[in-house]
């Protein structure tokens, strides 16, 4: 019997590309994580020929969609992504829940590289200021059924 995915103890690590930086889970913030995927568009080329078409479809498009709680502190999401815009950072993703680090077959992470995006600040009086970015992969995100690197072991390697 197959168990469906179902959202609660997630686990969503962020880090620098360059810089040495380590890297850091923001959980306590984040409300809504998934991986999109975009189908690519379809490209035409018209001669003038009755039968002249040529037709193809673009490669698919990834993205990190992130809703969060706006949390501006020094270690809060919104502030990492408006200091760090536009740099390119690692993620690391366990929707199946933060207890189930290492992934595996049955239960798969996502790793990959985003374009980070500086979030919006403010909102609507009288309620939690939220951001809601998608940052743009890089590349296709992996699927991950292998252990992830623990946090100390990514800080001990960044060290290095």
């Amino acid at each position: 019997m197959t168990t469906p995915l179902f959202m609660r103890d997630v686990s969503l690590t962020l880090k620098l590309v360059s810089g040495g930086a380590t890297r850091t889970e923001f959980n306590c913030d984040v409300h809504t994580a998934e991986v999109l995927a975009a189908a690519g568009d379809v490209v035409e080329y018209r001669t003038l020929c009755p039968d002249g078409t040529f037709s193809s479809v673009s490669a698919t498009s990834y993205s990190l969609h992130i809703v969060a709680a706006q949390d501006w502190s020094a270690g809060g999401l919104a502030r990492f992504l408006f200091e760090n815009d536009g740099a390119l950072a690692e993620f690391q993703y366990q929707p199946h829940g933060a207890t189930l680090i290492p992934p595996t077959d049955d239960f798969p992470g996502m790793t990959g590289e985003v374009r980070l995006i500086a979030p919006t600040m403010g909102g609507e009086a009288d309620t939690y200021a939220e951001l809601d970015v998608e940052m743009p992969c890089s590349t296709k995100p992996t699927l991950a059924v292998a252990a992830f690197p623990t946090l100390e072991e990514a800080e001990a390697e960044a060290v290095a």
